[in-house]
């Protein structure tokens, strides 16, 4: 498989992480509070982290008092067992308190920003041809291929509408085998010492880009970044109101991104529309800044709020015709709404002979 895009180079210290050493004392402390002991070698690759940093970080530690070495070959500082000090576990208790998150260190949310705008769905081209092979598997008219074709290419927002059966889903879920190439995606991001989990394996298609790297040479990673394909998010009659902002774990004391922020630089589908438990006016209400200036607005529990891009194409498919959806002055902001009809005669002949 051809991988079109590269992660950018592995930060070779602390500060080139572009993280408060603070943030990342923390997550030091955390994760060595549940290894009970750890080397820095396999302390790195749970923080997809390089060596350079790494090291930074257990010395520090080990100048602050808050670990000790327990035990190793001797051979090496990198095979050198490491372990809390009585002082440490009090501070990663007091950590954990604060934020719950183990993993993979963020990015920092500046760099996850721009990153998602050099990678912007919009500036890729969707071509025709390409959308109409992504619903060769069902029997459309052409008139509603070229609606489609024409909705979809524009990257704006499209309601698919008709009864039950008429393959709206089915078109829905199709158009996401249309966007092109690869992106990035961090596992977490940090934001005012918060840190957000982005990567989703539920949700995010995830290739493995390590063994081109390695073959041609290159600088080692980043690995705090995950290849995947461009996502197509779809979500169903489950969508309610708090899957729109971070959704916080009280009792892990851990951030999970919202739906359109895991679908960045991809299609995202809110199938079912108008039938959830979420109503379709609250929807368009919530998603008026983002569906106008391509930004969303997100808030902490501590109430500081936030900026991140709305880089999605979205896509509603309902059962309900648009004037039972909402009002004229919500509709207005789905800029295309296209009918998916039923099939006549000569199309279920058609059908049939696919069977």
């Amino acid at each position: 498989m051809e991988i079109d895009v590269e992660r950018p180079a592995a930060p070779g210290s602390v500060a080139g992480t572009g993280l408060d050493i603070g943030v990342l004392t923390d997550l030091v402390l955390k994760t060595l509070y549940f290894a009970s002991s750890i080397d820095a070698n396999e302390l790195a690759k749970r923080l997809a982290l390089s060596g350079n940093p790494t090291t930074e970080l257990l010395e520090f530690l080990g100048r602050e008092r808050l670990s000790e070495v327990v035990g190793g070959s001797g051979r090496s500082a990198s095979t050198a067992r490491r372990s809390l000090t009585s002082k440490g576990i009090n501070r990663a208790e007091a950590a954990l308190a604060a934020s719950g998150y183990i993993g993979p260190a963020p990015v920092p949310l500046r760099t996850y920003i721009d990153r998602v705008r050099s990678q912007s769905i919009h500036n890729v081209e969707l071509s025709r041809q390409k959308i109409e092979e992504s619903l060769s598997h069902l029997v459309l008219p052409q008139r509603t291929l070229d609606f489609i074709g024409q909705a979809v290419s524009s990257k704006r927002a499209t309601l698919l509408y008709g009864a039950s059966g008429n393959g709206k889903t089915s078109a829905a879920e199709g158009l996401g085998t249309a966007l092109p190439g690869h992106i990035l995606v961090p596992y977490a991001v940090e934001v005012m010492r918060e840190i957000i989990q982005v990567y989703d394996p539920s949700t995010h298609d995830a290739v493995d880009a390590e063994v081109g790297n390695q073959s041609e040479g290159r600088t080692m990673p980043d690995r705090r970044w995950v290849v995947i394909r461009r996502p197509a998010v779809l979500v169903a009659g489950e969508l309610a109101g708090h899957h729109l902002e971070l959704m916080l774990d009280e009792v892990h004391k851990t951030y999970e991104a919202p739906i359109q922020m895991k679908a960045n630089g991809g299609l995202l589908v809110i199938d079912d529309f108008g039938r959830q438990r979420l109503d379709a006016s609250y929807l368009l209400n919530r998603w008026v800044t983002p569906l106008e200036r391509h930004v969303d607005h997100l808030s902490l529990h501590s109430g500081a709020r936030f900026e991140v891009p709305f880089d999605v194409i979205p896509i509603f498919v309902s059962n309900l015709p648009p004037t039972e959806l909402a009002d004229d002055a919500f509709l207005r902001r789905i800029r295309y709404k296209t009918e998916i009809p039923g099939p006549d005669s000569s199309d279920f002949i058609e059908i049939l002979k696919r069977e």
